[in-house]
């Protein structure tokens, strides 16, 4: 109910204010922090236009990959596009508040995936199945996702660039970055490492706790460097860098469609459920969908380009005849090209922890039901507020024993320091988005409803668990079939266990004491007969409140055609077909020292320019 009286206060005032003229606050306008059009929708152009017979490039997936392409390649008024996707605009005036990104998961802007049943994972939580959010939408993931921009680690792109992919080296990559990027970071945005002037909004946000503050004084004071980990190295601590605007999302389709919403040669298509690639010998020519109940297909005169994202692309492929032989012939799918496509599949396994009270922190009007006052409100439309943040304030990168590269600046544990907990949360939402059990959630976090408490996610960024995708059936409604064991590599779990006893070890230090913080001692069910902050205690306690990175990569694996567990060249040309593309984050080909929006655009951007040289386009 507090969620429905939440949503009315918001288009109340939205409305209300969008017919006052101006509020003055140090002789500002109101005007100056918001722009109506994007509270009240968005323009995309002709929700409904009239096609060609004929593309230049079909766009399949308008995630931050695709909508990027289809804006770069409509920039030339010569060069046509159509730009296809499964599901519908964002409603910006709900959708572009931080701090209800939680509920965003509830929607259908979320495919709702599951995993398959854990034995080592996700123990608390329900069915022992983790969430695996997938956004849909004219933004994809970045209409759901928590806003969070980074970059990943230079080594990245450098053994990327080293394993048979020339271009993708760090000094290739960065320009791309930039490119995309309209950062106002306080501490870093004349480092020479961001861009001005792009789409996207990159900002610090616009909101934070003492929480943020006691975090990196605490990480600085056990030895982590402050960097600007999307700068020249990511080892160390910071204040998180965000998607957003003033305190609004800025989701890929606000950033790079909303502002070519009069591109007369880009149509977009929503509903748009891509089914099958019309192929014509060994080329790609077309592709077939279904829109209003009706099937419609949709032809190219140069390129088809896949960006339906790590699950969606692996899936059209198979669905199309390209992938893995004997799966396919299991289905009785036409073989067209037998490729490994969905053969390798990583995510960023994650724990919910470790968790703090804080008894000297005099906030509490700033989480729990009480983030709801009229007061926040007001302070969100003016651009600030705790409304305005994200949950996630700061980020420590860390090197454990057990990672699987030897450079000790090359972090392969992820500290996020989040303001809250899902105790704070009175509605189904929190439950919801983590699917913790009942038990899980009434004993162990509930108790924090009247406390002032925050934790920590703790991730892996390298995983040394693989997984692989696979079709459910040739019915291309169905989900795909997931095969992915969390920890079954136990290095992922050791590494946890040292990126939770470090998140002990800094919030210890005195700028936390300052703020009266303590371990929250109360055990987590099915871990109560281990003593507490011991290394089996932690290990228990990954293995129950397990979260996920939702940084699903490598199915579409980027890789040189000898390589053959490929399915793209560098180039992100399909192997041995002509005329089709992949080009979003399944064609990374390990799991990456960043979380995957960020790349996303990168690639996008990259992409763009090799199509257009493919093309001799200018």
């Amino acid at each position: 109910m507090a969620r429905v009286w939440f949503n009315i206060a918001i288009l109340s005032l939205g409305v209300a204010l969008n017919g006052a003229e101006s509020v003055n606050d140090n002789n500002r306008t109101l005007g100056n922090f918001i722009d109506f059009s994007q509270w009240l929708g968005l323009n995309y152009g002709d929700p409904d236009p009239v096609l060609l017979d004929v593309y230049d490039f079909i766009v399949v997936g308008a995630g931050p990959a695709g909508i990027v392409i289809a804006n770069r390649l409509s920039e030339n008024p010569a060069v046509t596009v159509l730009l296809l996707e499964i599901g519908k605009a964002e409603i910006p005036l709900l959708q572009q508040v931080p701090g209800v990104f939680f509920t965003q998961a509830a929607t259908d802007y979320n495919y709702a995936y599951v995993t398959e049943r854990q034995e080592k994972a996700c123990l608390g939580l329900v069915d022992r199945r983790c969430a695996w959010h997938q956004g849909r939408g004219l933004g994809g993931s970045t209409i759901i996702n928590d806003m969070l921009y980074t970059r990943g680690n230079r080594r990245d792109f450098d053994y990327w660039n080293a394993t048979g992919n020339p271009g993708w080296s760090y000094e290739d990559v960065l320009p791309y970055f930039m490119k995309s990027e309209d950062a106002k970071i306080r501490d870093f945005d004349q480092n020479g490492f961001h861009g001005k002037g792009g789409f996207l909004s990159v900002e610090d946000a616009a909101y934070r706790t003492p929480i943020a503050e006691a975090f990196v004084r605490s990480a600085i004071q056990v030895g982590l460097p402050y960097v600007d980990y999307n700068g020249p190295e990511q080892y160390g601590t910071s204040y998180a860098q965000f998607t957003i605007k003033q305190g609004r999302r800025m989701s890929a389709g606000a950033s790079f469609l909303q502002p070519i919403g009069d591109r007369k040669n880009l149509h977009i298509l929503t509903k748009a459920w891509v089914t099958r690639i019309i192929f014509n010998k060994n080329r790609a020519i077309g592709v077939v969908y279904t829109r209003n109940k009706s099937v419609h297909k949709a032809k190219a005169k140069r390129e088809v380009i896949i960006s339906g994202g790590t699950f969606g692309s692996a899936k059209l492929l198979m669905l199309s005849g390209v992938g893995p032989k004997q799966h396919l012939e299991e289905l009785g799918i036409e073989v067209f090209k037998d490729l490994p496509v969905g053969n390798e599949l990583y995510d960023h396994p994650a724990v919910l922890g470790p968790v703090f009270t804080a008894s000297k922190l005099n906030d509490q009007n700033e989480n729990g039901d009480k983030v709801l006052s009229i007061q926040n409100i007001v302070k969100y439309i003016l651009g600030s507020g705790p409304l305005s943040s994200a949950i996630a304030e700061g980020f420590a990168y860390l090197k454990t024993p057990f990672a699987p590269y030897p450079d000790p600046n090359w972090p392969d544990v992820e500290l996020v320091q989040l303001l809250s907990t899902p105790g704070d949360d009175y509605t189904p939402a929190a439950r919801r988005y983590f699917r913790i059990e009942d038990e899980t959630l009434e004993t162990y976090f509930k108790p924090l409803y009247k406390k002032r408490a925050f934790m920590y996610l703790s991730i892996v960024m390298h995983s040394t668990t693989k997984g692989s995708l696979r079709l459910k059936s040739k019915n291309p409604y169905d989900h795909p079939l997931f095969h992915y064991q969390y920890f079954e590599d136990d290095r992922d779990l050791q590494a946890l266990v040292y990126a939770m006893k470090a998140a002990m070890k800094i919030t210890s230090q005195k700028p936390f004491r300052e703020l009266g913080v303590e371990p929250y001692r109360t055990k987590v069910p099915g871990c109560t007969h281990l003593p507490f902050d011991t290394d089996d205690y932690w290990r228990c306690y990954a293995m129950t409140l397990t979260y996920v990175g939702y940084h699903f990569v490598g199915t579409c694996k980027m890789g040189p055609v000898w390589d053959r567990t490929s399915v793209v060249d560098h180039r992100l040309r399909v192997h041995g077909i002509r005329g089709l593309r992949v080009a979003d984050v399944s064609i990374v080909p390990v799991a990456p020292s960043g979380h995957t929006s960020a790349y996303a655009y990168m690639i996008g951007e990259k992409a763009a320019d090799m199509i257009k040289e493919d093309n001799y386009l200018p």
